[in-house]
């Protein structure tokens, strides 16, 4: 499969991108269907399963998106909100509140999003790579707002998603990911599963619908240098 950034049109002609430094190429992911870890050549390294990739995801690089896709960003957002996803809300935002919410965090330029479509072209599912501007930093970024509409699970959107972001953080000359999610969690394992490796938790990081405190587990994974 093929994974493109998508531009929108500018004020005045011309279109929004991002500065091209990082992350303004085409990337492409392995066959889809396939497993494995992916390698810095896009196959699956040998002796560890991690994700593979399904059709329909692409690149969110642009500082402004179409109307569409911030609504329908904003559906996955509180759809993941509402069913009990621990990913900054206690309970889910208001449509507008979710769109103004994905609109700030597409322009931050230290952010790349990627989205999976279904059949129809809806984006259904999400997820975001955070870099930073330190300088003593640049080798590693934040996996960061995976999240997948709950009517769109099973299709193997996550796994899909991670590998790519793993692919491009490579191809970025990035050694180190990091990300964090709520312990116990059905992400947890899955992050296991696909070769992360714990930190530790942190107790009574977050608040959950009821007012209950919960953890958070923190995990990485070593890219390699290039």
């Amino acid at each position: 499969m093929r994974i493109e950034p998508l531009t929108f049109p500018a004020p005045g002609g011309g279109a929004l991108v991002s500065p091209p430094s990082r992350g303004g190429s085409t990337v492409r992911s392995g066959r889809s269907g396939g497993s494995g870890r992916p390698g810095q050549d896009g196959r699956p390294a040998p002796g560890r399963p991690g994700p593979s990739v399904p059709a329909g995801l692409s690149l969110l690089d642009s500082l402004a998106a179409r109307t569409a896709d911030l609504s329908h960003l904003a559906d996955v957002l509180i759809d993941c909100v509402q069913g009990g996803a621990s990913v900054g809300w206690v309970k889910a935002p208001t449509k507008e509140a979710a769109t103004a919410w994905w609109s700030a965090f597409l322009a931050d330029p230290e952010h790349r999003t990627w989205v999976g479509r279904d059949d129809s072209g809806r984006i259904v599912a999400t997820a975001s790579l955070a870099l930073t501007s330190k300088d003593n930093g640049a080798h590693r970024a934040e996996v960061v707002k995976l999240l997948v509409h709950r009517q769109a699970r099973g299709h193997r959107f996550a796994p899909g998603l991670m590998a790519t972001i793993e692919r491009f953080a490579r191809t970025e000359g990035l050694s180190l990911l990091t990300l964090d999610t709520e312990t116990g969690s059905l992400a947890e394992s899955l992050y296991h599963r696909w070769g992360w490796t714990e930190v530790g938790a942190v107790p009574g990081f977050a608040r959950v619908a009821g007012g209950a405190l919960v953890s958070t587990t923190i995990f990485y994974k070593q890219l390699g240098a290039r």
